[in-house]
C-alpha cells in the first residue's frame, strides 16, 4: 500500500476519535512511514492547541493493524506555562490529568501547581511526552514492536531539535483495551485490582528502557486503576528523520 492508502485506512480506524472529515484530517496531519522488519510503522501527528500536538503510531502487518501507540507532546516550557496546553492535557482523560500531575509532582515539586496559573515566569527547557495509549496484539508480542514504537516516537518528538534536549516522558500503567484485530472483545471492560499483575508487568517492561515506576495515593474509586505510572528523564542526542 502507498501513503494515501495507509492514510485512508488510518482515518477509517480513527474517525470516531478524530471527529473531522477526511479532507480536514489530511490537511492537518503530517505523516512519516518506516519499515522495520516486515512491519510498516505509520506515524501521524497533528496540532491539538498552540504548543501541543498529538502523535498516533499504527503498525501494520500488510493491511492489518497489529499495534498502536499515541501520545501528546509539547515543549516543557509550553506544557508548564500555557493554560490552554494544561487544559487540553488534563481534560483529555483522567489518566492524562494524573500524568500531568505526576510529572510536576516528581520532577518539579517546588513549583506552584498548576504553574500556568501562577504569576511567575521562569523559562524551562526540554520536551515532554504524555503517552495516552499503547497496545500490541498478543500474537505479535516479544518481537520488539513496542520498543520500536518508543524509539520512533522519541525521534519524531525531537525532530525539530537541532542538537540535544532533555526528554521527559510519562506512561499510565493500566492495561490498554484492544479496539482492533483478534484481541477485540465485545464485552465492556472494567478496571480492578485484578489488573495489578498487568500493571506491574508494564512497569517492568518500561524499566528496561530507563523508566522508574511510581504509585500514587489510592483514589476514591479504590478499583486499582489510575494509580501506577512510569516516568523518564533523559538526555536525547538528535537523529535526523526524513518525513515522507
Amino acid at each position: 500500500m502507498n501513503k494515501q492508502e495507509y492514510m485512508r485506512r488510518a482515518y477509517s480506524l480513527l474517525r470516531s476519535f478524530l471527529q473531522c472529515s477526511y479532507v480536514e484530517f489530511c490537511e492537518k496531519t503530517s505523516v512519516h512511514m518506516e519499515q522495520i522488519d516486515e512491519w510498516i510503522y505509520v506515524f501521524l501527528f497533528y496540532p491539538i492547541v498552540n504548543g501541543l500536538e498529538r502523535g498516533i503510531l499504527l503498525v501494520y502487518d500488510q493491511d492489518q493493524v497489529i499495534a498502536d501507540l499515541s501520545f501528546m507532546h509539547g515543549s516543557l516550557d509550553d506544557v508548564l506555562k500555557k493554560e490552554s496546553v494544561y487544559d487540553a492535557i488534563t481534560l483529555d482523560s483522567d489518566w492524562s490529568n494524573l500524568e500531568y500531575y505526576t510529572l510536576c509532582h516528581y520532577y518539579f515539586p517546588d513549583l506552584a501547581y498548576p504553574y500556568c496559573q501562577s504569576k511567575k515566569e521562569e523559562t524551562f527547557f526540554g520536551e515532554v511526552i504524555f503517552f495516552t495509549n499503547a497496545y500490541v496484539t498478543k500474537s505479535y508480542r516479544q518481537k520488539g514492536i513496542f520498543f520500536s514504537m518508543l524509539d520512533i516516537s522519541k525521534e519524531m518528538v525531537c525532530r525539530q531539535i537541532k542538537t540535544s534536549c532533555i526528554l521527559y516522558a510519562v506512561f499510565a500503567l493500566d492495561p490498554d483495551i484492544p479496539c482492533y484485530g483478534p484481541d477485540t472483545t465485545p464485552e465492556p471492560y472494567y478496571y480492578s485490582m485484578k489488573d495489578e499483575p498487568a500493571r506491574l508487568r508494564n512497569k517492568s517492561i518500561l524499566e528496561k528502557r530507563g523508566y522508574i515506576g511510581v504509585r500514587l495515593e489510592d483514589e476514591e474509586e479504590n478499583d486499582g486503576s489510575k494509580l501506577w505510572y512510569a516516568l523518564l528523564k533523559e538526555q536525547e542526542q538528535i537523529v535526523e528523520v526524513d518525513v515522507v
